[in-house]
């Protein structure tokens, strides 16, 4: 090649990657308007953060519950969980039979296959709303940010959306299966007294080979699906229909489980304690807040005044200026 067509090449070539360079620069930060006073800022994520933040998810619960301020909703969760078991094998009755007259939503949840598989498919309405709160569910939508953040212009916040949910689910699923193997609670289905036998510490074979005696508490499901609608309700704050569409739903799924005798009732609270505190962490970790000062459109007057004293035909007059 012609050296002067070689120191071309060359030069077009640095030109280019310093303006890929400047461009990356630019694009490290995202912004994104929540409203007219706030102002989320996303940093490109990394693939890596969605495991090596797992710790921190978990010491974070921890920190969370033993705060002082937060010993309120320590106790609420608590509390909710002792006052509802005592109850609870009277609730499953009900919701059992509630269930049947609905038209199967107290039956196992069924799916179809395709090829002699089995898939994700739901055969009727209650094994769909069972799947909701599947982990299947949460990396579907993680796949679906994911694309959001990719296709078109390159969105950070969808980006940083699909990382949180796959963050999730193994950062609420060690703390789950961690209670679940300390409190050996049966499941409904499974139980042999009222309100299910407690066999704390069960043996790993034991526990692998008969779940459904030792998983009750806490709903992995619920935990999971808490964690799910929080992380997303919490990147997009201005989509208001997330919270009231996202808990409605999340109202069907823990009838769904107790009618089908998959959990207790108060399997519940301490589930929802768990995933709303690990899901508002993991999410608020990536954002960076701005808030601007609300404009009135109105400035503070400032004024000064000056008194006078003089005397006038044997009266004594007093005058004041003001000045603005």
């Amino acid at each position: 090649m012609n050296t002067k067509y070689l120191c071309l090449v060359l030069f077009l070539v640095t030109i280019a990657s310093f303006s890929q360079i400047k461009d990356s620069l630019k694009t490290d930060i995202q912004q994104f308007k929540i409203n007219d006073n706030t102002t989320f800022e996303y940093a490109k994520p990394k693939t890596w953060d969605m495991f090596r933040y797992i710790p921190r998810d978990i010491a974070g619960l921890g920190k969370f519950a033993i705060q002082k301020e937060n010993l309120g909703y320590d106790g609420l969760a608590v509390g909710s969980t002792l006052a509802i078991i005592p109850f609870d094998q009277q609730i499953t009755n009900g919701a059992d039979k509630l269930g049947a007259d609905l038209g199967g939503w107290n039956k196992d949840s069924k799916y179809g296959k395709v090829g002699g598989l089995l898939t994700i498919i739901p055969k009727n309405i209650p094994s769909a709303v069972y799947y909701i709160g599947n982990g299947g569910t949460t990396f579907l939508l993680s796949g679906m940010f994911w694309g959001i953040g990719r296709i078109g212009k390159v969105d950070y916040r969808a980006l940083n959306t699909s990382n949180e949910l796959v963050e999730a689910i193994f950062s609420v699923g060690v703390v789950d299966q961690t209670i679940k193997r300390v409190t050996g609670r049966e499941s409904p289905i499974k139980a042999t007294e009222s309100g299910g036998a407690w066999n704390p510490f069960p043996s790993f074979n034991a526990f692998q080979k008969h779940t459904p005696n030792y998983d009750a508490m806490p709903s992995g499901h619920m935990a999971t699906y808490i964690a799910t609608v929080t992380i997303i309700a919490t990147n997009y704050p201005e989509i208001k229909w997330i919270k009231p569409v996202g808990y409605s739903v999340g109202t069907l799924l823990a009838f769904n489980m107790v009618s089908g005798k998959v959990h207790w009732t108060s399997d519940y609270p301490i589930a929802i304690f768990m995933g709303y505190v690990m899901g508002k962490t993991i999410a608020n970790r990536r954002i960076i807040k701005k808030e601007t000062a609300l404009d009135l459109g109105m400035k503070k007057t400032t004024f000064k005044t000056n008194y006078t004293f003089n005397r006038y035909n044997n009266m004594n007059l007093i005058g004041a200026t003001v000045t603005f």
